[in-house]
């Protein structure tokens, strides 16, 4: 593990025998009249993790509804949007962000006349992605797989013929390899030209203008689906993929964060089979997981597991939505709630949104995305109930246009609009941990605090906070499901000052408290 991952550990389970045993905040007077409330300290001078920024995933070409097939059509963002809003979408909804995650093989899967790298798919589509990524801001992209390039694979397409396609994985795996053409059989060979073909799918992006942050060989590698997916069906096989290919990148350029494996079920099963081998552990920067949808309190055992089985590296999730059921006021405090835990009490370094966008006429639109777009291509068939909440809007909305998705927007919005770049987060001790009341606190570059408080208990909840900050001055912002604020900043609430911070939150209401 190393002392720097042990110190971690010891330091968490110190701040957890304090809420659990009931540290002494009895200088705070607790009104509960008004529903329940719990007692907190902030701890100003104890500085955790440097927190990068957010990022988000962008379908920057088609699926199909349901995630059903690899549609020729170019329903995709920003193509699909007229300019205004393509402006629009950059400079209100994605500024502040700091990633942007790309989708290699199938939101972006254009292919060369050997179709062993990616290219753009038309005329100008990685020049639409840079142009919205530099208006926003963004200082990179994740490049991650969901199928290398057709060559490459056993079954010389993206996608796979259900779960079990044994044909759908890398060609150096897949069955007769030893009377492959091209290779007979020898996979190192194949290995270092797959890597190289790897490197050079970075080079397009850079070419182009976009700037390469993290890099990932293989989204969820443990899954085969009618869209694009390449499944690894030992994890030995998946390392050594890995090992290759990501000593190929970090040879080309060492800044770029290697990250591993994001499999579905919250640990990282297959890099960490490879772990104890010091070359294949020098190529993993961080791990990456997906816990899509599920409940913030399953932040916790995911990073004690984490923590527990694998060597110290930086870890964090990097697709979350919700697959069935679209979203709803309780799934957006579960959102706030979900980023604050990554934050705390996992000590995360960044946090992914699927999309940025979908079209409403995909049936997973709702729960995937954070605005929704009408397309100018393809037309919607889908009836919108009387009762939905953005029935009016999207009657309303005009081909080429997009709107808020107010219950995931407001989640993740208030955070991105809120929290600048290279935060640190602080230290806060609770009396007595509460997964419905939940508590958060960082500290900007500039050097003021924020504490980040949210209520989902059903009632109303009043947070009694002793921030050990004398002189302090704190202005709070409230959001809700329904309501985010102008500029999606909150609304504004008044002002407190001095050493103690008490405010009393309704049920699904969440609000941050700024050091001014």
């Amino acid at each position: 593990m190393g002392m720097k991952g042990f110190i971690r550990i010891i330091f968490t389970l110190f701040f957890w025998f304090f809420c659990s045993h009931g540290f002494s905040l009895d200088s705070i007077a607790i009104d509960e009249s008004e529903g329940s409330s719990g007692k907190y300290v902030l701890m100003p001078n104890v500085r955790k993790q440097t927190i990068w920024g957010i990022g988000f995933e962008i379908q920057s070409d088609a699926i199909g509804s349901g995630n059903l097939g690899l549609p020729d059509k170019r329903i995709a963002v920003p193509h699909d949007l007229v300019q205004s809003e393509r402006d629009r979408l950059a400079r209100d909804m994605l500024k502040g962000f700091r990633y942007c995650r790309i989708a290699g093989g199938l939101y972006w899967r254009g292919l060369d006349a050997d179709q062993k790298n990616l290219q753009p798919r038309w005329q100008g589509q990685l020049q639409e992605i840079r142009q919205m990524l530099d208006l926003a801001g963004i200082e990179g992209v994740s490049l991650e797989y969901w199928s290398p390039a057709p060559f490459w694979k056993a079954n010389l397409k993206y996608f796979g013929d259900g779960r079990d396609d044994k044909y759908n994985t890398l060609r150096c795996f897949g069955p007769g390899f030893l009377h492959d053409p091209v290779y007979a059989g020898d996979t190192a060979r194949f290995l270092k030209d797959f890597a190289d073909a790897c490197v050079r799918d970075v080079q397009t992006l850079e070419n182009a203008g976009i700037n390469v942050s993290m890099w990932g060989m293989q989204n969820e590698p443990h899954v085969s689906t009618t869209y694009s997916s390449c499944k690894y069906f030992k994890p030995e096989n998946y390392v050594k993929a890995y090992t290759a290919t990501a000593s190929a990148i970090r040879s080309y350029d060492s800044s770029i964060l290697l990250i591993s494996d994001t499999e579905i079920n919250g640990f990282p099963s297959m890099i960490a089979t490879g772990m104890n081998d010091p070359e294949t552990a020098r190529l993993v920067d961080a791990y990456v997981v997906h816990t899509i949808g599920w409940d913030s309190e399953k932040v916790i055992p995911v990073h004690m597991r984490i923590r527990e089985e694998l060597p110290y590296r930086q870890w964090f999730q990097n697709e979350y939505e919700y697959l069935q059921g679209g979203t709803s006021p309780e799934r957006c405090l579960n959102t706030v709630q979900h980023i604050m835990n990554s934050f705390q009490l996992a000590e995360n370094p960044t946090w992914f949104w699927l999309h940025a966008l979908k079209p409403y006429q995909n049936e997973e639109a709702r729960g995937y995305s954070l605005g929704l777009w009408k397309s100018m291509i393809e037309k919607s068939t889908i009836e919108l109930k009387p009762d939905d909440p953005l029935a009016d809007k999207l009657n309303s909305l005009k081909e080429g246009h997009w709107i808020y998705n107010d219950f995931n927007w407001n989640a993740v919005g208030s955070f991105v609009k809120h929290m600048p770049w290279d935060c640190v987060a602080l230290g806060v001790i609770e009396e007595q941990y509460n997964g419905d009341a939940r508590i958060f606190a960082y500290m900007k570059p500039n050097g003021k605090r924020v504490i980040v408080v949210s209520n989902r208990s059903g009632k109303p909840y009043t947070f009694q906070i002793q921030t050990q900050l004398q002189n302090a001055q704190w202005q709070g912002y409230r959001y809700s499901p329904f309501e985010r604020g102008e500029d999606c900043l909150g609304l504004r609430l008044g002002k407190k000052t001095g050493s103690e911070l008490t405010t009393l939150l309704p049920h699904l209401t969440w609000e941050f408290w700024v050091e001014q």
